[in-house]
């Protein structure tokens, strides 16, 4: 029977599941399947590839998230016992972008649970419109993942899905998005799918996709910073976008993380169980 820690993050709701120590390949499907029962997503901590890296964060797919970012690094923090309400920045490797990502953790106050994160996202690569199945969508991509923004109202959640499946088949990134974006409530629906797990799930909150969104609200502005506060069902993320000369050229994302216990996932058959001590 093999057995490996994991405790579950909660940024902004986009409850994660972070495996602390190394899985082998022949277990990491089992594992990954395992933890999805009670989470959105699943990623791996491992050690950093690169001088002045805090750890290495690769999720489930190979895909980038910001969300779950913020909460590892909120986790390790944790673990390196940030005294209550001091600051820390760190650099974290994460799958589906090639440069370290810059995190700025909050310990919450004596007694308080609630960490306070900051991470600075991969570049905005592109922003466009698209004409897809006779509707006007945003195309918004950026490293490791890859969001269709379409305004409005929400439409019927299994005809969003299969509109999202159909437009996974078009392009190759390890997670495509789909943003139901209300500018005028201000609130979000994120739908994402990951091509090497096959999920499709409809997220509390999404870190990426409060980026995509806050770069095309920031363009419609113009030149400078503009904050965009999103509503999303886990909770509200702030996306502050800077413009010059027309492109995105830095975007950081705030939010709130909770931290769950260490618990311990052993894989005791071809299915998979969950004990936790």
């Amino acid at each position: 029977m093999n057995s490996y820690r994991y405790v579950l993050l909660d940024p902004t709701g986009n409850l994660t599941g972070l495996v602390l120590d190394p899985v082998p390949e022949e277990d990491r499907r089992r594992v990954t399947a395992a933890l999805m029962k009670r989470c959105e997503q699943v990623g791996y901590l491992l050690p950093p590839e690169h001088p002045g890296s805090r750890a290495r964060l690769r999720m489930m797919g190979g895909e980038f998230c910001g969300n779950a970012s913020m909460g590892t690094a909120a986790f390790l923090c944790r673990q390196d016992r940030l005294a209550p309400d001091t600051e820390r920045e760190l650099l974290l490797e994460v799958s589906g972008t090639d440069n370290p990502v810059r995190c700025r953790i909050r310990a919450p106050r004596e007694g308080g649970e609630t960490w306070k994160g900051t991470v600075q996202m991969p570049p905005v690569v592109e922003v466009r419109p698209i004409l897809f199945e006779g509707e006007e969508w945003t195309a918004v991509r950026l490293e490791g993942i890859l969001h269709l923004i379409r305004e409005g109202e929400l439409p019927d959640r299994q005809c969003a899905e299969q509109l999202l499946l159909r437009y996974a088949k078009q392009c190759r990134e390890p997670a495509v998005g789909l943003l139901q974006w209300n500018a005028g409530k201000r609130e979000m629906m994120p739908l994402v799918y990951v091509r090497a797990e096959g999920t499709l799930v409809w997220e509390t909150a999404c870190g990426s996709g409060s980026t995509a969104v806050g770069a095309l609200e920031a363009l419609r502005r113009g030149e400078g910073v503009t904050l965009t506060r999103i509503m999303q069902p886990g909770g509200e993320i702030e996306a502050a976008v800077q413009v010059s000369c027309g492109k995105v050229t830095e975007v950081r994302i705030s939010g709130n993380v909770s931290l769950g216990p260490e618990e311990i996932l052993c894989l005791a058959d071809e299915k998979g169980g969950l004990n936790s001590d």
